[in-house]
């Protein structure tokens, strides 16, 4: 989601304009509309390129294309999240062959576990084995999602990672104050706070969470996956929590290294950098665009998911499902993406990279003590040689780590090659 999250954000106002009149009718012929499917892009990219501003002229010559939701169902979908957004997550999971109702191999639930004294909770949705082998204590594999994401992004390994012994728990998260987790108002502020203080309100929500649900009581069962900005808050927390999990998989990292000389020259428009800083993402645009705000989302979801279209019989209703999660993920009360100005500077770059911050030995600096499994796409915009170098320094500690190329992929390696992605992880289950 980093790579694309502020490509639209010089365009949605001028979509706003044009969508002004389907709007109207929309509002008169609302009753008589019923959901259909959606014309897509003619094309779609794998490698998406770090946050910038889309030229003037592309604007004006994709314009037509590049909110393709009709303002029609933008108000269906505005009506349906009004009504209740929880029912969006639970139609997007319910396209899985054991949820609501368990199957044969695998029951789920929707699970919100408190993580303060204030009521608020992580979303989790848990798939356990529909039986399990007595006397076999649980393995726990744990999906953490990227900035502006949400469990739901992680469809395709829920719906098709196989369970080869039954003695695998999945938990596949949101992180506080991001998805459907519950989204307090975000207290910190760039120039008042440092970003270790932000780091740490996460952080201490997650280890409340996976306190309570037991799953400090034997870390060495735990395995983690996770993407972009979370893998960047998973690998601090590993080093804040050396003993909490085994095995970490980092999915596409995000500020793990200082960009390369060519990208550090692309610099943003002073007006990007500020909107940026001040926290103003693409996210504010769609929560004030009322009816508007899922034809706005359509700019990046259909994109997205659109190979979704073409995987299987039910693949135009996963694609349709998605559209409408993502929707209801973005036009929620920002909260935790406001950790996004603390950790990168506008257009991607890291504040402190990992790589000198956390991965090197300077006066014991460096305590995490699980394995490493580093995975790219083939196609990747984030710098894969930064995690080789980690991956390198990590063995010269003495631990386990290794660097894996997924093919075909871009930043999304686990959307955009998930059969490959899932092959990674059952290996990972297997050997674990």
């Amino acid at each position: 989601m980093l790579s694309k999250s502020y490509s639209f954000v010089n365009s949605a106002f001028r979509s706003l304009l044009e969508s002004v009149n389907d709007l109207k009718t929309a509002l008169l012929v609302r009753r008589r509309i019923t959901a259909g499917n959606s014309a897509m892009p003619s094309s779609t990219s794998l490698r998406p390129s770090p946050p910038t501003a889309i030229p003037l002229r592309e604007i004006i010559v994709k314009l037509p294309r590049l909110f393709p939701r009709s303002a029609f169902k933008s108000l269906r979908d505005f009506e349906d999240f009004k009504r209740n957004p929880n029912s969006l997550q639970h139609e997007l999971l319910s396209t899985l062959p054991f949820f609501p109702r368990p199957n044969k191999e695998k029951v789920a639930n929707i699970v919100r576990t408190p993580v303060d004294n204030e009521g608020n909770y992580i979303n989790e949705f848990c798939i356990e084995p529909r039986s399990r082998i007595p006397g076999v204590s649980m393995k726990h594999l744990i999906l953490i999602h990227g900035y502006g994401a949400g469990l739901g992004f992680y469809l395709k390994s829920l719906e098709r990672i196989n369970f080869s012994k039954n003695d695998w728990c999945i938990h596949a998260i949101d992180l506080p104050g991001y998805g459907f987790s519950s989204r307090p108002r975000f207290p910190f502020e760039i120039g008042k706070h440092s970003a270790e203080t932000a780091e740490n309100w996460f952080h201490d929500r997650f280890n409340q969470w996976l306190r309570n649900r037991g799953l400090l009581e034997a870390p060495e069962s735990n395995m983690v996956v996770a993407h972009s900005m979370g893998a960047y808050l998973s690998a601090l927390y590993a080093n804040r929590h050396p003993n909490h999990f085994k095995r970490l998989i980092m999915c596409s990292p995000a500020g793990i290294c200082e960009s390369s000389a060519a990208m550090r020259k692309k610099i943003p428009p002073w007006w990007f950098q500020r909107l940026w800083d001040k926290n103003i993402s693409p996210f504010s645009l769609v929560r004030k665009s009322g009816y508007l705000g899922s034809k706005l989302t359509s700019g990046w979801s259909y994109r997205r998911f659109k190979r979704f279209m073409y995987d299987d019989d039910h693949g135009r209703t996963q694609h349709e499902a998605m559209h409408r999660y993502t929707y209801s993920i973005f036009n929620q009360r920002g909260s935790g993406e406001y950790l996004l100005s603390f950790a990168l500077k506008c257009g991607g770059e890291p504040r402190k990279a990992l790589e000198k911050r956390l991965f090197h030995n300077i006066s014991d600096q460096f305590k995490a003590s699980c394995q490493w499994l580093w995975l790219y796409g083939d196609q990747d915009w984030m710098d894969r040689s930064g995690g080789e170098r980690v991956s390198d320094f990590l063995q010269e500690m003495g631990l386990k780590s290794a660097v894996e190329i997924v093919p075909s992929a871009g930043h999304h390696l686990y959307l955009d090659n998930y059969q490959v992605f899932n092959k990674i992880l059952e290996r990972e289950m297997a050997d674990f």
